[in-house]
């Protein structure tokens, strides 16, 4: 178990995740009793104290980003009696850097109240630290979240965290560019990869390339993954290479983009931005974050819309799926657990008029199905050509399939991109896979 937990750790350091956490400070209020100066002692009364008026606890947070997730804290705190929110922001590195070793040493006293952690990474989390984390089981209403997300913040069958924001993924696309080559928005739904990458080829005789495709980055594998109920291990967190027929049919269409002539390829994330942005690129397919990035050009404004994810062709496959999102945590030795455990519950885990106002500030999708129809998700964003989009992202929410990520994504992943340029260059997709399924074993195996 030592080697997973350091595993974990140096694994999580070189993705980004997030914590937040713990302390807290409270004031205590003193009453002084006061006598009048000429009063008799026949006619003074019983002294009494005054009422005390106990301040609010200040509950502290760890995270990071604190235009999104310093915001919604912000958004929350207002609708909250008795507690008082400071988030303290700080480096992703930093953060994680600062939990772990909290975490690892057994010296907890300066943890924060509560942290948030990305979904990928939470598994790790639970698993390297037993009771660390508070059980929410009986706090809040699992049901009332997508089951997807459910599955995220449970371990062994216990749940912990308190579902925030979703990365349900959709694929985005021009509009102005996909009529060029005769399609309509009815044609853009419910599309296979197969169908999907037909596009592709029409569009570059038009002048126009799908998308962009970075041969070292497979985050596509997740959305694909997820979309046909399956993950890069299994339920006992062992490697799922080499009999998973979904991560075969991944590879198969990353090899085909490898070897198109239709896609943009970029090596980094300002390259990736960058082709979106320049309309250089028909199509992207990522969470639903990735909408500031795409209005970030104004002068597309109405020219974009959204469609399912394609699906892949296995049995079971479908056309909904996530990339991204993170979930909340109470740290069970704070000193304030119990009002911070209230805190989220009467907020992110139950309050319809909190995610209302996260939409309407900061577009900020919740997996809080209750909240799935508030009015902010009924109103037209001329960006995406006057369409609701919030509100079809939304009903996608409880269709995503929920998948067990386990605590070694990270470790997954690597382990498949160190046998990627073998894949590329046409080596067998079995003895590729054997190999990877290897190089995990040895990295995460006691």
């Amino acid at each position: 178990m030592k080697k997973k937990i350091l595993s974990f750790i140096l694994a999580t350091a070189m993705i980004v995740s997030v914590l937040g956490g713990c302390s807290s400070s409270s004031k205590e209020n003193e009453a002084t009793d006061e006598t009048s100066a000429g009063v008799t002692e026949a006619a003074e009364a019983p002294a009494t104290e005054a009422p005390v008026k106990a301040e609010p606890v200040e509950l502290t947070v760890w995270g990071w980003d604190a235009s999104f997730n310093g915001l919604a804290l912000q958004e929350a705190d207002a609708l909250y009696d008795g507690a008082t929110v400071n988030f303290v922001e700080m480096a992703k590195a930093d953060c994680l850097q600062k939990i772990h070793t909290a975490l690892a040493s057994g010296q907890t006293d300066g943890l924060p109240d509560i942290v948030i952690i990305g979904d990928l990474s939470a598994q790790g989390y639970l698993m390297s630290y037993p009771g660390a984390f508070k059980a929410m089981d009986g706090i809040i209403n699992y049901d009332d979240f997508a089951s997807y997300k459910k599955a995220a913040v449970t371990y062994d069958g216990v749940g912990y965290g308190v579902p925030f924001d979703t990365g349900v993924a959709g694929l985005f696309y021009r509009t102005d560019y996909i009529q060029e080559v005769g399609y309509t928005d009815e044609d853009m739904q419910n599309l296979t990869w197969a169908e999907y990458q037909e596009l592709g080829q029409k569009l570059k005789e038009k002048g126009h390339l799908l998308q962009t495709y970075n041969p070292n980055d497979i985050s596509e594998f997740q959305i694909m993954l997820q979309s046909a109920g399956t993950w890069f291990t299994d339920d006992a967190g062992k490697a799922n290479f080499a009999k998973n027929d979904a991560l075969k049919e991944c590879i198969d269409v990353f090899k085909k983009f490898n070897e198109s002539d239709y896609v943009k390829v970029v090596s980094d994330w300002t390259g990736f931005a960058g082709a979106i942005n320049g309309g250089e690129v028909a199509c992207v397919i990522r969470g639903s974050w990735i909408t500031a990035t795409i209005k970030a050009a104004a002068d597309q404004s109405g020219l974009w819309k959204v469609a399912p994810v394609p699906s892949l062709s296995i049995s079971g496959a479908t056309n909904k799926s996530n990339q991204g999102g993170s979930s909340w945590y109470v740290i069970e030795n704070s000193k304030n657990a119990e009002v911070a455990a209230d805190f989220l519950a009467k907020t992110f885990g139950g309050s319809t008029e909190l995610y209302n106002t996260l939409v309407e500030k900061k577009n900020i999708m919740a997996t809080y199905l209750p909240a799935s129809n508030v009015p902010a998700y009924d109103t037209a964003d001329e960006f995406f050509a006057g369409t609701k989009i919030n509100q079809t992202l939304a009903s996608w929410i409880s269709d995503i399939p929920a998948v067990n990520t386990g605590a070694f994504s990270s470790e997954a992943q690597a382990a498949l991109l160190a046998v990627t340029p073998d894949l590329l260059s046409g080596k067998d997709v079995d003895t590729c896979l054997t190999q990877a399924e290897e190089q995990f074993n040895q990295t995460v195996q006691e």
